[in-house]
Order: C-alpha cells, then sequence, then structure tokens
C-alpha cells in the first residue's frame, strides 16, 4: 500500500486556493501533509525530501503554494505507477492564447527551452495517451518514488549559474530533471492532470 507524503514547499505562504484543492483531492492510500518553508524554494523543496526518507513514505508529491490539482490527481499519477510523473498547468501568462505552453518540456531540448502547448497535451488525451516522456519540468504538481531520492545524492534541488554565457541559469526543479537524467531516471507526465496556475491563466480542460 502506498503511503504518501503531500508537501508544500515554499519562501512564502500557501494559498487558500492550493490548500483547499490539496485537501478536497482524493486520497486513495494514507497520506500525510506538510507545508515547508526555506529560505528559497530549493532549501524548501529538500526540506521536504529529508521529511519524507525519514517516515515510512513510499512517494512524496510535491505541490507549489499556487498550483490547484484536480481532484482525481492523486489517484491518476499513483495509478500510473512511475518513478516521476508530473501534472500540467499554464506556465505562461498569455490570456488570449489557446496553445498557451506548459511546465512540461519535450523530450531531446537539451535547453528546455521547448514546451508542450495545452492543445498538444488535449489531443494526446483524446488520443488515448494518457501518460507521455518528457526532457523535465516544472515541479508544481509531480509524484515521486522514494527510491529516487534514494539514488540521487543531495542535494536534490539547487539553483546553478553556468560560467557559459550561452547557459546562463539552471532552476532547482529543472536541476533536479538534469539529476534523473543522469542517473537514466525517466520522466512521465499525465495528461490527465490538468491543474489550475494562480497568478497565472488557469489551465482547464
Amino acid at each position: 500500500m502506498p503511503h504518501v507524503l503531500i508537501c508544500v514547499p515554499t519562501y512564502e505562504n500557501i494559498t487558500p486556493d492550493t490548500f483547499k484543492a490539496i485537501y478536497d483531492m482524493e486520497k486513495p492510500c494514507p497520506t500525510d501533509f506538510e507545508f515547508i518553508r526555506g529560505y528559497d524554494v530549493a532549501t524548501a523543496r529538500n526540506k521536504c525530501v529529508l521529511t519524507m526518507l525519514a517516515g515510512d513514505y513510499t512517494h512524496l508529491m510535491l505541490i507549489d503554494n499556487d498550483v490547484t490539482p484536480p481532484k482525481d490527481a492523486l489517484v491518476n499519477l499513483l495509478e500510473d505507477d512511475l518513478d516521476v510523473v508530473s501534472g500540467y498547468y499554464a506556465h505562461r501568462n498569455r490570456e488570449n492564447d489557446e496553445t498557451i505552453t506548459t511546465n512540461l518540456c519535450k523530450v531531446g531540448e537539451f535547453n528546455y527551452m521547448t514546451q508542450w502547448d495545452g492543445n498538444e497535451l488535449r489531443e494526446e488525451l483524446a488520443k488515448g495517451n494518457t501518460v507521455i516522456r518528457i526532457h523535465g519540468g516544472g515541479m508544481g504538481c509531480i509524484l515521486i518514488k522514494r527510491h529516487v531520492f534514494e539514488r540521487i545524492q543531495y542535494p536534490w534541488y539547487d539553483w546553478v549559474n553556468y560560467r557559459d554565457p550561452k547557459r546562463s541559469m539552471l532552476s532547482e526543479d529543472l536541476y533536479f530533471c538534469e539529476r534523473c537524467g543522469a542517473e537514466r531516471i525517466k520522466m512521465h507526465a499525465d495528461t490527465r492532470v490538468a491543474c489550475g496556475h494562480l497568478f497565472r491563466r488557469i489551465q482547464t480542460v
């Protein structure tokens, strides 16, 4: 039986909408909830992992403080039974664009600059493709198995400033994706798990 730690990592506060969405989520297995602050998001994410590893949890579900998962998010992500599987949400604020980009990066894009858009994900779902491979992406709604963190050494999340000006900076969530890639841990997304993203356009399907 899975045992899931649902954790909101932040250096701010959790929004009421996010808290309610987590409260309303269907929970098909034992779950616990933690709200962890850090000096920055990377610190908070690492604290979430340490909290999960200190318990008897099988999975860590990370939800950002401005993301609202659908009620069946955890049910669907657990059903996938994958090492790392993400939901999706609007990445940029483009109110009038139905092809709004999401947090999911396409396979093979080294620089993480090519995202799936909402219409593409809906088309995949319509074709029956509930799970797709991704190169990486944001950690706003993601389920990760315990052994992934046991396989990757601390820190699991970090900010990287490259000396090469062409690469600029790697955010803490994409740092985790790079670590997964180095360990040949495949990353996936579930096209059924369309989340809202507060302060940006709400993604709905």
